[in-house]
């Protein structure tokens, strides 16, 4: 019942976070980064549950990633326009929320495989562990921006990689990183509400 609630509690945080994302603001003098908040809660949830449910969240995220991308395609030129005139933050948001040039079901894919990536440090999280998921939230939130760039500049056929373009992605998953303890915090409080134990005792905690 407990892992049930925990579970509920996970989806519902994720929905609200996308929310949250469309008004989350650019920064400027960080190569207009922006805080990549569902992939945050994504990533942080994902080494909170189980594998089946962490697919089941992948599916969620995606599909709802993937819909938005149908609803307004942006096509990958108006972004590449936004890198090198400086003003990345419309383009941003679309890498960031994958909704770019790319056929429907690539961001379930992609956060399925990088839910699995977070998933095998999943029992060191367990042990009251957190400097390698805080720092893996980073890198996958990296690797979920690069890989959507790579995949809509695979489909429009002209592969250009300013350096702008590098700063943001890196830029913001620093921001994922700096957000990630602060996101495990609220998962263990509501674990600790939905009466499910995920073992993590803070984070200071040590064996």
């Amino acid at each position: 019942m407990g892992a049930a609630l925990f579970s509920v509690l996970v989806f519902g945080l994720t929905a609200i976070a996308f929310l949250i994302q469309e008004i989350v603001p650019s920064i400027p003098w960080a190569y207009d980064a922006v805080l990549c908040l569902v992939p945050v809660v994504f990533f942080s949830g994902a080494i909170t549950v189980p594998y089946p449910v962490m697919l089941l969240l992948a599916f969620f995220v995606g599909f709802i990633s993937d819909s938005r991308h149908v609803i307004a395609e942006i096509p990958v030129q108006q972004i590449m326009e936004s890198v090198t005139a400086g003003q990345v933050a419309h383009g941003a948001r679309s890498i960031s929320g994958t909704s770019g040039h790319m056929d429907f079901g690539y961001s379930i894919f992609l956060y399925g495989l990088l839910g699995s990536l977070m998933q095998g440090i999943r029992p060191l999280f367990r042990r009251g562990r957190w400097e390698l998921p805080v720092l893996m939230t980073g890198v996958a939130t990296f690797l979920l921006l690069l890989l959507t760039f790579l995949v809509m500049e695979f489909r429009s056929g002209d592969f250009e990689f300013p350096i702008t373009i590098w700063y943001y992605m890196l830029a913001s998953s620093v921001l994922s990183m700096i957000v990630s303890p602060l996101m495990f915090l609220i998962l263990y409080r509501l674990s600790r509400a939905a009466n499910y134990q995920i073992r993590f005792e803070g984070l200071s905690y040590r064996y």
